[in-house]
């Protein structure tokens, strides 16, 4: 009984507290030994303890064997070596789960292997996003267009571009492993999908949005100088004071001889802009922001009228807080082209 009485006391002026719903420390492990030799029960070491008694029985059931986990369910049905071949052939790659399981030859579901490669920390399902096809004299180009304006006051600068809207909606995109630790995978584009649609330019700078154009599916010089004339012209004239320069495209109309005479005849400043580079326009931002308007909700629509009337609707929508944001972007633009050698940037 003397025993008893000093491990009371122990216990009642211990300083150390007693956590609930925490493991067992090892001084409340030797605590439990010493009252168990003293013929303490579970229960009553439980109630001294202000532990669980499930914990004091989980515990003198099998002291050596306390705290180890317990491995749960099933055992995997993929080997470690099958698990490392899995992620290896998922590591930036578009292949399905089905086509690594058919790769691999492994002898489980198309759902065990997503299952393996969803439990990696590095390797995430992804959109892949469009980005133009860049040769290594684009890249350079492009490098060589980042270093050379990086201190430009881009709010000197008027943004165009052309679109295809499709009846039927967006371009899809196409899904990807993707490594955190590698860089990212873009879908390479080179020309306009098919498909019933509707042709549009626009443009706009610091000063504002230009009047948005409906053109032919095919944009020859005589139709580019039409828009030129009816809509860049007049915006040019209410801000001659600004000595704006033109950011067009390198698409064929645009840069014809007709085209070039034109721009020069009309002391129009145009910037050297580098081919394959939507990624440095801001313009296609604008049209990214009216892709969300127009086909929210899942919408498609049965003729081109109706898709007109949506686009006019979702260019009354770019205010210009947008316009402006985008302009301050362009700095980090050059910026993170200049960082990945010309190649393609997440804007």
């Amino acid at each position: 009984m003397a025993i008893k009485g000093e491990l009371l006391l122990i216990l009642i002026h211990s300083s150390i507290k007693m956590p609930r719903g925490k493991c067992l420390t090892e001084l409340e492990k030797g605590y439990i030994a010493g009252l168990k030799a003293a013929g303490y029960s579970n229960r009553s070491v439980a109630d001294v303890m202000g532990r669980s008694r499930c914990l004091i029985n989980a515990y003198t059931k099998n002291p050596e064997l306390y705290g180890q986990k317990k491995h749960i369910g099933r055992p995997p049905k993929t080997t470690s070596r099958e698990r490392r071949m899995i992620l290896r052939a998922a590591s930036n790659s578009i292949l399905s789960s089905t086509q690594i399981k058919t790769q691999l030859k492994l002898d489980v579901s198309s759902k065990t292997v997503r299952r393996v490669i969803k439990k990696s920390r590095f390797i995430r399902r992804y959109k892949m996003r469009r980005a133009p096809f860049l040769s290594a004299e684009h890249r350079q180009k492009r490098e060589q267009f980042a270093r050379a304006h990086i201190n430009t006051d881009w709010s000197k600068i008027i943004w165009s571009d052309e679109k295809k809207f499709n009846l039927d909606g967006p371009d899809g995109y196409r899904y990807y492993w993707h490594d955190i630790r590698k860089e990212k995978m873009y879908l390479e584009q080179r020309s306009f999908k098919g498909g019933r649609g509707v042709m549009v330019w626009a443009c706009f700078g610091s000063k504002g949005r230009i009047q948005l154009n409906f053109t032919p599916p095919r944009i020859n010089s005589d139709i580019y100088k039409f828009i030129m004339r009816r809509s860049l012209l007049p915006y040019i004239k209410r801000h001659r004071r600004d000595n704006l320069l033109y950011q067009q495209d390198n698409a064929s109309s645009h840069k014809s001889r007709s085209t070039m005479r034109w721009f020069q005849k009309k002391h129009i400043s145009l910037l050297d802009w580098p081919a394959h580079s939507p990624d440095l326009n801001p313009q296609e931002n604008v049209w990214g922001h009216m892709v969300r308007k127009i086909y929210q909700n899942g919408r498609r629509y049965t003729n081109q009228d109706q898709l007109k009337k949506a686009i006019l609707e979702a260019w009354k929508t770019v205010d210009q807080s947008l316009v402006d944001n985008l302009v301050l972007s362009m700095d980090d633009r050059m910026f993170k082209v200049i960082q990945n050698r010309g190649g393609p940037i997440d804007y």
